[in-house]
């Protein structure tokens, strides 16, 4: 784990500090809120996407997998281009995801091979120690409210996130995502707009019934995995503690990620302990990751 941009001096040390114990107060008081990526945060650095699960599960044509590689071997470099601006990839990642989303409306997309395919991937599973921090969200008191905001699909999300867990999701946690929009028979018709991308996730994009929640909360825990994850809090008026996640291209995209967030955790490692910490967990978390 590595402090932001002033790595290791005491002033960082005593600011990340008080962002912590500000935060676990909050959580004490009922003013704290999470707001979480999905993709390679919630899960593991090495998961499928939720778009990737479709296709892993053989949900998807392999004429729609072919067309989809295309997209993302010309796409995902701008989306970790660190000389890009975010403002020059929003327009390009806007096209991306429409595109792949035209490309599933022509696809056999039904409710249940959503829940089998689900079911049957091998290739997504909860980051180490993520369980944990839902549940002691969850279990709180007053409950800590979760927000998982992601510019992947989010019915796929909520089924994987009934399959994996092992307890159920409270009110309080909420998924803000891409919905499918199915037709009488169950199957894909549509999009919900306006679309979410990594590059746009903003407090502009809360439904108002998750915006009214967080309009309460003074202090916010955000973790993400990527330079558009710390724009989460955007629009809210909250003092935030962020949390990046640097899964790949470490030293490529370190000095970027001291910029955005002020705790950096490379390797795809676990959940820190400073997230437990911030809302408002007392003593040690010993909690072991499985292999």
């Amino acid at each position: 784990v590595l402090l932001g941009q002033e790595e290791g001096s005491l002033e960082a040390q005593s600011k990340l500090f008080l962002k912590t114990v500000a935060c676990a107060g909050a959580a004490k008081e009922g003013r704290l809120a999470v707001i979480l990526d999905f993709d390679r945060t919630v899960t593991g650095g090495s998961s499928n996407s939720s778009h990737g699960v479709l296709e892993s599960a053989g949900v998807l044509s392999e004429l729609f997998r072919s067309k989809s590689r295309g997209l993302f071997e010309k796409y995902y470099p701008v989306e970790i281009d660190a000389t890009l601006s975010l403002e020059d990839k929003i327009p390009i990642m806007t096209e991306w995801y429409t595109q792949v989303h035209n490309l599933m409306l022509h696809e056999d997309i039904t409710r249940s091979k959503l829940q089998a395919a689900v079911a049957e991937c091998r290739s997504i599973e909860l980051r180490c120690r993520m369980q944990e921090l839902l549940l002691r969200c969850q279990e709180a008191s007053p409950p800590v409210p979760v927000v998982i905001m992601s510019a992947g699909l989010g019915d796929v999300i909520e089924i994987f996130l009934q399959q994996a867990l092992p307890f159920e999701l409270a009110p309080t946690t909420m998924v803000v995502s891409n919905r499918m929009n199915f037709d009488e028979g169950g199957r894909l018709v549509a999009f919900s707009e306006p679309l979410l991308h990594m590059f746009n996730k903003s407090a502009a994009f809360l439904p108002p019934s998750v915006q009214e929640l967080l309009d309460s909360r003074s202090h916010c825990l955000l973790v993400g995995d990527s330079d558009g994850d710390a724009t989460m809090t955007n629009g809210l008026n909250v003092d935030t503690l962020k949390v990046g996640l640097l899964n790949h291209k470490v030293e490529e995209r370190m000095d970027r990620f001291r910029e955005l967030y002020d705790v950096v955790v490379t390797d795809d490692g676990p959940v820190p302990d400073i997230c437990f910490q911030a809302v408002g967990c007392e003593g040690p978390v010993s909690i072991a990751c499985s292999d």
